[in-house]
């Protein structure tokens, strides 16, 4: 029998940053998020359709606390534009990869949102990709690619030339059903958000299956993160939850939600005094508070956790404990 040592509480609410806005400051359906350096946060806004059209389909770039920097995208089909985006990741030099469904490519920015080129086609040969979703990049920088519709994983080099894939549609170890996020280890272990297999695979980096876990807890994983122990942190979207795991998948915790009004949310009451009873409703601990369709969590080196609350346009931010 395995011993594990489960913390019961190893995170500590911090603050809120967010507001449904569909320009500038504020969040529209925010999907996942990188970070950068210095604190910078860059988060993806998918929107919907109506939305798009307003302009909600954008990169919003802020820090963690809370000061609005920029923004970059905006919706439409050319170079440095958006329709779909599912995923964004930073290499080592700064540039940032955003992933788009609609496209079917990865379009790379610099640090300040320029666009420097694209890669990708719609199709199922190596380096086409079929409504790609997650990205990560690894510790040489290659990037890995969640290919949804075609059931696999591309690793790329940071221009799109295909290095190598794994993965076809099913059920079996190391088979997919419409795979969705993705996260790198120390070790280089690739973990797999296998979204409708309702699990997380984890393989090595050259595509050899370890193990899976999660079956019968999860509901609908959309992405996984680790941090510098190997712990997995899972954007449980169908559960609003976080759930905190060993490498092994034995459960640490779970992170429920704790909001409360974000400072961007605090001056937009302050502008509007009849909507002051929001600020009523969040303090009562009503599930306003909770996580609605969390689509991507982050760790960083300094033990913040971040948690993307998609349907409540807004970033969680938590410590661990000691941190």
């Amino acid at each position: 029998m395995v011993s594990v040592a489960i913390r019961t509480r190893p995170f500590t609410y911090s603050h809120t940053i967010g507001l449904l806005s569909l320009t500038a400051k504020g969040f529209s359906n925010p999907v996942d998020m990188a970070l950068g350096e210095g604190g910078l946060m860059y988060v993806v806004n998918r929107s919907n359709s109506y939305q798009a059209l307003m302009g909600a389909v954008r990169v919003t770039i802020c820090n963690i606390e809370g000061d609005y920097i920029g923004q970059f995208g905006g919706f439409g089909e050319g170079d440095g534009q958006l329709t779909w985006p599912t995923s964004i990741a930073r290499d080592s030099k700064g540039n940032l990869y955003v992933s788009d469904e609609h496209r079917h490519d990865v379009q790379v920015f610099d640090k300040d949102g320029n666009f420097l080129r694209k890669w990708g086609s719609f199709g199922a040969s190596p380096g086409q990709l079929n409504r790609p979703s997650g990205l990560a990049v690894d510790h040489d920088d290659t990037v890995l690619v969640v290919d949804h519709m075609n059931n696999r994983i591309q690793r790329c080099t940071s221009d799109g030339k295909p290095v190598a894939a794994w993965g076809s549609a099913g059920s079996g170890p190391g088979e997919f059903n419409l795979p969705w996020g993705i996260g790198v280890d120390s070790q280089s272990n690739v973990y797999v958000a296998d979204w409708r297999n309702d699990r997380i695979q984890s393989f090595s980096r050259d595509g050899a299956y370890i193990r899976s876990f999660g079956e019968g807890q999860l509901k609908r994983p959309a992405n996984v993160s680790l941090d510098a122990e190997g712990n997995v942190y899972v954007a449980d979207w169908g559960n609003d939850r976080v759930p905190v795991l060993t490498p092994e998948g034995y459960p640490l915790t779970t992170l429920i939600g704790d909001a409360d009004v974000s400072r961007w949310g605090a001056e937009y009451l302050s502008a509007n005094t009849e909507l002051t009873e929001g600020r009523k409703i969040m303090a009562d601990g009503t599930p306003e508070k909770r996580f609605w369709g969390p689509t991507a969590v982050e760790v960083d080196d300094q033990g913040h956790v971040f948690v993307i609350d998609s349907c409540r346009h807004r970033v969680q931010i938590y410590n661990r404990s000691g941190e």
